[in-house]
């Protein structure tokens, strides 16, 4: 169990937030409430981002501390812009955003935006791209296991869902592992790292990975 501190200056947070509200408030996005691996599951709706900022990021902001141990009240807080492609939704954007070289000679095939509040999760899984993340704002933990570990997983089988035809889910939760239910888990062999602001992380396609939200956060990541 550890903690992060994450807001140096949350005026300057507000003031950021509230412009980002000005300029694009009337737009609609996707956003995920609660936390997939609590009681209760996610769930997921469309509104605003002036009200996505004013019900949610800007509360979040406030909050100097967030612990890898959510309480009831702090799932309710926890929302999430994921995997949204922002800078086709919104074309002004673009003129913000560099296009990485390591991404080869044709570019990313996608950039995605992630804006969230602290205590975010992504559950462990592996994406069929090559994978550029970029933390823009705030911080994030990431937990990593080669693709040479899959056979210690616990590989949840396709079922018809979208989230896990694809045979790219883990059962294994990174925060509170059960190894009664998967004793294999506990052997499998991982890296772990804290991404800030202007950090970048490459991950290789099929490689296993869990994202925590450990403050207010902002990042792009580009597949190709």
């Amino acid at each position: 169990m550890f903690v992060m501190h994450i807001v140096s200056n949350p005026s300057c947070a507000l003031r950021q937030l509230r412009y980002f509200s000005r300029n694009h408030g009337m737009r609609l996005v996707p956003i995920e409430h609660g936390i997939i691996s609590e009681k209760g599951g996610m769930k997921e709706e469309l509104m605003t981002i002036q009200a996505f900022v004013q019900h949610y990021l800007a509360k979040s902001v406030s909050q100097s501390v967030y612990t890898l141990g959510p309480t009831k009240e702090d799932i309710k807080r926890v929302a999430y812009l994921a995997q949204h492609q922002l800078f086709e939704q919104i074309e002004d954007l673009k003129k913000d955003v560099i296009i990485p070289t390591e991404c080869g000679k044709a570019g990313p095939s996608q950039a995605n935006v992630w804006i969230g509040t602290g205590g975010t999760r992504t559950p462990l899984h592996f994406d069929s791209y090559d994978n550029l993340f970029v933390q823009v704002v705030g911080s994030k933990y990431i937990r990593l296991y080669d693709k040479s570990e899959t056979s210690k997983l616990y590989v949840i089988k396709g079922n018809g869902n979208t989230h896990t035809s694809q045979g790219n889910m883990s059962a294994v939760d990174c925060e509170k592992e059960d190894y009664s239910l998967h004793p294999q888990a506990i052997s499998a062999k991982y890296t772990e790292v804290i991404l800030f602001p202007g950090d970048a992380l490459y991950i290789p396609a099929k490689t296993w990975h869990y994202v925590r939200g450990l403050s207010t956060s902002a990042s792009v990541n580009f597949w190709w």
